[in-house]
C-alpha cells in the first residue's frame, strides 16, 4: 500500500513502494548528513561545555593561591593557653610579644544562688514548674461572668492579690533591659514579658515558658531553666561592661516571682555568685553588669568587650587571669610568631595538582587525534545497532573532537606563558657567597619545574623551603603580587604605552594573579563560542550553529514530503495509464 492508494492491480509489475524509496533515497542522504552534522556540533558543544566547567573551576581555585594566610602562612604559640591562646595570620611579623591579661570579658548573668531552690507557694508542689505552683498556694475557683470572661476567685485574702479577678488580666508583668538596646534620643529600651491569669491557670504555663518569654522579648537576654537542679538563669548574650540585665516588676506578683527565683550575679572574674538580689514593685534593678577584657601586650594596655582581640595580625584569645608575682605584678607570657613552613609547602603542591589537572586535560583534548573511520550514526543505522554497540560507536566517533583547537591552545598557552614568566613585583634581592645577585622571582627558581614539553609540572619541596629560609616572602609574592607597577611608559604614543603599560603591570603580576585574569578572558571565549551548557538558545556561536542547523532540518523534512508526495503522483499516474493500457489490451485481444 502507497501513500495515495493500493498498487499493482494493473497487472505492470511495478514495485511502486520501492521505486519512491530509490527515488528518495538521495533526499534522505542529504537529510542524514545534515543530521550527522548537527549531532558533531552537539557534541563538540558539550565538549567545550566541560572544559568551560574544568576552567571556571580552576579559576576560581586561584583565589586560594592568592590569600597571604595560605601563601604566607605564619603560626603562633602561647607559653600559658590556660591565659591565652593565639593565631596568626599571613600579614603577621616573626617575632616574640609578651602579654598579661589582668581581667577577661563576661556576661552579665544571673542565676538561682549557692544552696537555693525556687521557692513555690504551693508547698506540695515540690519541684514544680507550673507558675501556678510557684505563685500560689491554691487553686481558685473558675467562673464565668455575665460579660462572658472568665473569672478566679481565692479564699485567700492576701492583700497583694485581688480574691476575684480577670482571666485576661495581666498577672505578670516584668521589663527588661539590655543595656545597649536604646531609643532614637539614648534612653534604654524596655521590653515586657507578661503571663495573664488565663495563661497561667488555663494554659498551665511553666518556669520553662517564663525562660522562652526573656528569650524571646526582644532583648538580648536569654533565659534558661534547669529542671535538673530547680536553677533558673538569664544571660545577656553578649559580653562587656555596656551589656547588662536590668529588671522591673510591675505589680506585687511580679516582684514575688523575682524573688522566688533567688537570682544571684555572677562574677566572671573570680567565678562566684553575688549576694540574692531582692526585687520590688516599680524598681528597675540593675541585676547583672558584664565586664571588658584587659590586657597589655608589649606594654601597650587594650581593653574589649569579648575575649578576642586582634593586634599586629596576631589574633588573641583570652582564657583566663595571668597569675600575680610575690610583688602583685601579672606574671607575662609569652607569644612566639614565625612562618608556617609547612602549611605554606602543602598549598604549593595543592597549586600543583590543580595546575597539572587542567593542563594534563587540556593536553589530552588538544592532542587526541581524529578517528575519521567513525562518523555519527543515522537514525537508521542506530536502529540496526545494540545499545551497547551505539555506545562503543560513539565512543570511538567522539575522538579528536578538540584536537589542535584554537581555544584549547590559547588556554594553554596563557596558563604556561603565566607559570614560566618572571614576576618583578619580588623585590627582595640576594647576594651568594660568590657576590653574585639572585631572587627568587620564577616558579623554577622555588623549584616547579616542567617535566614534560606538555607543560605538566613538578615541585622539588627542599628547594621551596630553602627559598622560604632566604626569603619568606618570596612564595606570597611570587603568586599573589597584584599588578603593582612602578614603571612608567617612556613612549608620547598612546598606543605603544598601554601595550608598555600593560606588560609591565603583567610582569609585575604574580602567578595566581596572572592564571585568575587569564582564565577570566579565556572563559569569556569560550562563553561566547560554545555557551555554558548544552542548551542552544544561548546566543553563542555552536549555539546558532545548532539552531541553524535545526531549523534548516526541519525545512528539508517538509520539502522531502513534498518530494515524496510528488513521486507518490508521478507513480500514480504511471498506474492509471498502465490500467488503461491493459484494458484496451484485453479488449482488442478478447
Amino acid at each position: 500500500m502507497g501513500a495515495n492508494g493500493i498498487y499493482g492491480l494493473s497487472g505492470s509489475g511495478l514495485d511502486i513502494e520501492s521505486l519512491v524509496k530509490m527515488g528518495m533515497m538521495n533526499k534522505q542522504n542529504q537529510y542524514d548528513k545534515m543530521y550527522q552534522t548537527q549531532l558533531k556540533q552537539t557534541w563538540v558543544k558539550e565538549a567545550y561545555n566541560t572544559v568551560y566547567t574544568d576552567v571556571k573551576a580552576f579559576k576560581e581555585s586561584m583565589s586560594t593561591f592568592k590569600m597571604q594566610s595560605n601563601m604566607s602562612a605564619m603560626q603562633a604559640s602561647s607559653s600559658n593557653n590556660d591565659v591565652v591562646s593565639v593565631t596568626a595570620n599571613g600579614a603577621a611579623a616573626a617575632m616574640n610579644h609578651k602579654i598579661t591579661v589582668e581581667q577577661v570579658a563576661s556576661n552579665a548573668y544571673l542565676m538561682t544562688a549557692n544552696g537555693k531552690k525556687i521557692d513555690r507557694a504551693n508547698t506540695s508542689a515540690a519541684n514544680s514548674a507550673y507558675l501556678k505552683d510557684v505563685l500560689f498556694g491554691e487553686e481558685p475557683t473558675k467562673t464565668t461572668g455575665t460579660d462572658g470572661q472568665t473569672y478566679y476567685q481565692f479564699k485567700n485574702t492576701d492583700p497583694s492579690k485581688q480574691d476575684t479577678f480577670k482571666g485576661s488580666d495581666v498577672a505578670i508583668s516584668i521589663e527588661v533591659q539590655d543595656g545597649k538596646d536604646v531609643d532614637s534620643d539614648g534612653k534604654p529600651v524596655t521590653r515586657k514579658v507578661e503571663f495573664t491569669y488565663d495563661q497561667i491557670f488555663n494554659d498551665k504555663k511553666t518556669l520553662n515558658d517564663l525562660a522562652t518569654a526573656f528569650s524571646n522579648s526582644g532583648a538580648n537576654v536569654q533565659g534558661g531553666y534547669d529542671t535538673v537542679n530547680d536553677s533558673f538563669s538569664l544571660y545577656n548574650k553578649t559580653s562587656g561592661s555596656a551589656n547588662k540585665i536590668g529588671l522591673k516588676a510591675n505589680n506585687d506578683t511580679s516582684a514575688d516571682l523575682l524573688n522566688k527565683l533567688h537570682l544571684a550575679s555572677y562574677d566572671g572574674q573570680t567565678n562566684t555568685l553575688g549576694n540574692e538580689i531582692s526585687f520590688t514593685k516599680n524598681n528597675l534593678t540593675e541585676a547583672a553588669v558584664g565586664t571588658n577584657a584587659k590586657a597589655t601586650i608589649d606594654g601597650k594596655t587594650y581593653e574589649s568587650d569579648t575575649n578576642k582581640l586582634n593586634v599586629a595580625n596576631v589574633i588573641y584569645n583570652f582564657n583566663g587571669v595571668s597569675a600575680k608575682n610575690a610583688d602583685g605584678t601579672y606574671q607575662a607570657s609569652t607569644i612566639s610568631v614565625s612562618q608556617d613552613t609547612d602549611k605554606i609547602v602543602d598549598n604549593v603542591k595543592k597549586f600543583v595538582e590543580t595546575y597539572n589537572t587542567l593542563i594534563d586535560s587540556l593536553n589530552t583534548k588538544y592532542r587526541e587525534e581524529k578517528n575519521t573511520d567513525y562518523k555519527p550514526l543515522t537514525k537508521k543505522q542506530e536502529g540496526e545497532m545494540t545499545e551497547s554497540q551505539i555506545d562503543k560507536w560513539n565512543e570511538k566517533a567522539k575522538s579528536g573532537l578538540l584536537y589542535h583547537d584554537n581555544n584549547i591552545y590559547s588556554i594553554i598557552s596563557d596558563m604556561r606563558e603565566s607559570l614560566y614568566t618572571k614576576v618583578d613585583a619580588v623585590d627582595t634581592v640576594l647576594t651568594d657567597a660568590k657576590g653574585n645577585k639572585y631572587s627568587y622571582n620564577t616558579m623554577s627558581s622555588i623549584g616547579i619545574t616542567s617535566s614534560t614539553n606538555q607543560g605538566h609540572i613538578t615541585l622539588d619541596e627542599e628547594k621551596l623551603k630553602k627559598a622560604l629560609t632566604e626569603d619568606p616572602d618570596c612564595v606570597y609574592q611570587l603568586f599573589a603580587s597584584d599588578q603593582d607597577s612602578t614603571y612608567v611608559a617612556g613612549s608620547t604614543n598612546k598606543n605603544q604605552a598601554d601595550t608598555y603599560t600593560s606588560k609591565s603591570d603583567y610582569l609585575n603580576t604574580g602567578i595566581a594573579n596572572r592564571l585568575y585574569n587569564s582564565m577570566t578572558t579565556n572563559i569569556s571565549k569560550l562563553e561566547s563560542y560554545a555557551g555554558t551548557s548544552k542548551e542552544t538558545d544561548d546566543e553563542s556561536y555552536l549555539g546558532k550553529l545548532i539552531t541553524n542547523m535545526n531549523t534548516k532540518m526541519t525545512s528539508f523534512q517538509t520539502l522531502m514530503k513534498s518530494y515524496e508526495s510528488k513521486l507518490y503522483k508521478k507513480y500514480d499516474a504511471m498506474e492509471v495509464a498502465l490500467s488503461k493500457l491493459g484494458a484496451q489490451l484485453s479488449y482488442i485481444t478478447g
